[in-house]
């Protein structure tokens, strides 16, 4: 098994760009529609004019497009990941690569939206921080467990939709 090229660089760009996807539309549909804990642009809260409403879901609304794109994307990606012999097929490497796309999506825009520009937090008000931090810590826990599950995935060598002995007839004969 040692003979035959594994890339695992398709699907885990495929989990990471899933995993920002579906991570940031766990965040929308949970905490801006489900509890209406904020909105994109939290300027008030709860917004008490149709202004401040309107502005609050172009903007929710512009969240959805890019983790729309980046779950489109990562659909793309996993399917030519499909389609390519060479890439092994890891459950723990998709599922890891998944958990890490989330857990960044997390960090990166609790850091950016929460943190840096401030422009709404998790769960306003009393204990804003402590909620704040703690959608930073679950990122990096996320983060973690992915990459626990990439490295372990390593050891899967079997290419997509092929037993090994297929495989290895293919690459011998060069066809893809």
């Amino acid at each position: 098994m040692a003979d035959i090229p594994r890339h695992q660089g398709a699907i885990i760009s495929a989990g990471v760009l899933l995993g920002t996807g579906l991570g940031g539309f766990i965040d929308g549909i949970l905490l801006h529609q489900l509890l209406q804990w904020h909105n994109m642009l939290s300027t008030q809260l709860p917004p008490t004019d149709l202004v401040t409403m309107k502005v609050n879901m172009v903007w929710d609304g512009l969240f959805h497009v890019f983790t729309w794109l980046m779950t489109a994307l990562g659909i793309g990606l996993l399917w030519r990941a499909g389609q390519r012999p060479e890439v092994p097929w890891s459950t723990r490497t998709f599922v890891g690569s998944l958990s890490i796309g989330w857990g960044a999506f997390n960090v990166v825009e609790g850091l950016i939206d929460h943190h840096l520009l401030g422009i709404h937090h998790v769960h306003p008000g009393a204990g804003q921080l402590a909620w704040d931090v703690g959608f930073l810590l679950f990122g990096a826990l996320l983060v973690g467990a992915g990459w626990g599950l990439v490295r372990t995935g390593r050891k899967d060598t079997r290419p997509r939709g092929a037993p090994v002995t297929i495989a290895r007839k293919r690459l011998a004969t060069g066809r893809a």
